[in-house]
């Protein structure tokens, strides 16, 4: 008995093992299977006390460690300790030998269903051990079949392994069946609710506009029905990723709705939350496995275990689109508030250093302001009542591209004028506004200057007022988009704005248990709802409110609010950043035995870019074979892929390009109504003046 024991367990090869004496056993005979075991290098201790046996198995369990119990006791005496104790794990194997010839018919098969391992070794004659096993069909039945037996005889089993392995047991589920709640949630999942009609035996859609989707025309189309009421899964990307996994794993699946028709929120105590929904049949072990754009949290896996993610997702919100300016201040209007002050102030400067670089070297060189010498012939007392001309006849020839001509005298001594303030301030003027003017002082410096003016004039205010005004009447807006945390923050606490989010999801759990910005934002959003009114059943039902009252952003998954905004129409809502990666992933029960062969399989659709396909193909379905319509899409797939591969977080490193349901238009001249405004102003107010010059000039 001890030798055939001990092959066993070196054939099984665990990594520790934990021996449990609770019948009458020699101590000599374990003394001798603690040594047989030591010799093949197998880690053991050996437990009297049932307490010290069972929180050994929870620390395990904690720390995800593999454990194998041999127990010397039968399997009636533990078996319900080890349910109740929610101990039945993938991790732990539960080997029970207690003498006996032949397997007890009163094994009850319900406490051995999964994931609970359990293996039993009887002796049938003397020196021949059977092996039964729970696992070893992945019908879930719990039965005990026998999967091998050792013989003492010639020291030789049956087969090797002495347990097949869970991967090569789920690698096909032969037909299995399995329970899989579904929530309708568009992209992911499209569902059309309706009534069994009782009186006229009939049954009759009344659709729910709050649940229906775009219908899809697919091949399997998932129908469940009750006394009164049915729905429909009328397809969407994780319906068909769970149809493909089926497919691959040879299993059927029916939908069930679950609870409040939610994915599931904690409930109570956070080291012992039961959720609500669909994780919470996950929990209580309804169901077997659920896939719905479910998001993987730390808080969640406490109560259920995740799979290899099935997107890479991002946390976003969505508010309405900016308000586009009128084109024809757009022309006029290319700068913000922040650019016209340092514009304005430079241009009121140069004139006046100008002024300074002409007229230094020539104080320095004089020490004194030359003053213009008076005209001999005129008549102090003819002209001292008259008031003052607002006009330089030099800017009147400027005008008319005449220049003055300088008498020059024969004096050794006469040396060239410098202008005044107002002549310099003039010319400024006009390099800036990019008409003809002369240099008002012919010096090296006053040059170089007016050099340095038109350089400015033309290639820096010139250039950024055209690609302003170009970027501008591509979309002209009336306010910066809401595309930032801060700036929402800012527009709730001036404006008024209000957050809404999906009842009980991972994004209502975010802002609850958020810190810094999103907690500020949650207070907000607490401090201005009535009765919870910023929680809304459904992303969908957020973008319809936002449809009707531009002052709310909802928060959400970045591909569902991109899917739902292309619905009601891109063009009318603004898609903010990325806030944090978030990663969805298949739910299933805690110590699912066929996690290891799921992982598998996702894992390789993953690298054969099936999943990918599968939701581009989704997206061209749904809006049409356009490639704008789908980059978002292929930009998350990809994402989705380089994060698997460690590579950067856009994978192609392609930028993604803003989609618009509206077609361009060609340029009309109501656009250019603001340029013919100010040309018609200035061509007045010229008018004007040239009027009274010459008014004047007569008088």
């Amino acid at each position: 008995m001890i030798r055939g024991i001990s092959e066993m367990v070196n054939l099984l090869a665990p990594k520790s093992l934990v021996i449990l004496v609770q019948n009458e056993t020699k101590i000599d005979r374990l003394d001798k299977l603690t040594v047989m075991i030591h010799q093949h290098n197998i880690p053991t201790c050996v437990y009297y006390d049932l307490e010290q046996y069972f929180s050994l198995i929870e620390e395990n369990l904690e720390k995800s460690l593999e454990i194998t119990s041999l127990i010397f006791c039968h399997p009636e005496d533990m078996l319900q300790d080890i349910t109740d104790r929610r101990l039945a794990h993938r991790l732990s194997l539960f080997i029970f030998y207690w003498g006996a010839s032949q397997l007890p018919a009163t094994l009850n098969p319900n406490m051995l269903k999964e994931p609970f391992r359990v293996a039993v070794i009887t002796n049938p004659r003397r020196n021949i051990f059977r092996i039964f096993y729970n696992q070893a069909k992945p019908n879930n039945r719990g039965d005990m079949l026998s999967v091998n037996w050792f013989d003492g005889n010639d020291m030789t089993f049956k087969r090797v392994p002495l347990l097949p392995s869970p991967t090569e047991v789920y690698k096909n589920f032969q037909g299995r069946i399995f329970s899989i709640p579904v929530i309708h949630k568009p992209p992911w999942h499209f569902i059309v609710y309706g009534n069994v009609s009782a009186n006229a035996g009939e049954m009759t859609n009344s659709t729910n506009s709050d649940a229906v989707g775009f219908e899809m025309d697919l091949e399997k189309n998932v129908t469940v029905e009750s006394d009164d009421t049915y729905f429909t899964v009328k397809g969407g990307r994780d319906h068909n990723l769970m149809q493909l996994i089926a497919e691959r794993m040879n299993f059927s699946f029916q939908y069930v709705e679950p609870p409040e028709k939610i994915q599931g929120i904690a409930l109570g105590s956070e080291d012992n939350a039961s959720f609500s929904g669909a994780l919470g049949m996950l929990q209580r072990r309804e169901v077997e496995l659920y896939l719905g754009d479910v998001a993987v949290t730390w808080e969640r896996m406490k109560a259920v275990e995740f799979s290899f993610f099935t997107l890479a997702d991002s946390a976003a919100f969505v508010t309405h689109a900016p308000r586009k300016l009128n084109e024809a201040l757009a022309l006029v209007r290319p700068f913000q508030i922040t650019v016209w002050p340092p514009v304005i102030i430079t241009i009121l400067i140069s004139g006046p250093i100008l002024y300074v670089i002409i007229s230094t070297p020539y104080r320095w060189r004089y020490g004194h302001s030359r003053r213009p010498a008076r005209n001999p012939h005129c008549h102090p007392k003819r002209f001292r009542n008259r008031k003052p001309a607002f006009y330089n006849i030099r800017y009147i020839e400027e005008m008319s591209y005449t220049r003055v001509t300088a008498r020059r005298t024969n004096t050794s001594n006469q040396h060239q004028e410098y202008p005044s303030l107002d002549r310099c301030i003039w010319y400024t003027i006009n390099v800036y506004l990019r008409q003809s003017a002369n240099i008002p002082f012919d010096g090296h410096l006053a040059r170089f200057f007016s050099i340095l003016l038109w350089l400015c004039a033309t290639y820096v205010l010139g250039d950024v007022y055209s690609a302003q005004l170009t970027s501008q009447l591509a979309r002209p807006a009336r306010e910066s988009p809401i595309n930032t945390l801060g700036r929402l923050e800012t527009r709730m606490t001036r404006d008024g704005y209000e957050l809404l989010v999906e009842r009980q999801s991972a994004f209502h759990a975010a802002l609850v248990n958020s810190t810094g910005i999103l907690q500020r934002l949650y207070r907000l959003t607490r401090q201005r709802s009535v009765n919870d009114s910023f929680l809304v059943k459904s992303v969908e039902e957020g973008i319809r409110v936002l449809q009707s009252d531009p002052k709310h952003a909802v928060f959400g998954g970045r591909e569902t609010l991109y899917f739902n905004t292309k619905r009601y129409g891109a063009n009318r809502f603004q898609l903010s950043e990325k806030l944090y990666t978030r990663y969805s992933a298949v739910a299933v029960q805690i110590g699912c035995p066929f996690l290891d062969s799921l992982n598998e399989v996702i894992m390789r659709l993953f690298e054969a870019g099936i999943v990918e396909k599968i939701t581009i193909a989704e997206y061209e379905q749904m809006f049409g074979r356009h490639k704008g319509d789908i980059s978002h899409s292929e930009e998350t797939v990809r994402s989705t892929k380089s994060t698997n591969s460690d590579c950067d977080t856009d994978g192609t490193g392609t930028k993604r390009k803003t989609d618009s349901n509206e077609k361009l238009q060609p340029m009309n001249l109501r656009m250019l109504q603001g340029a013919f405004l100010v040309l018609a102003c200035g061509h007045l107010l010229g008018g004007k003046f040239l009027t009274r010059a010459r008014t004047q000039k007569l008088c």
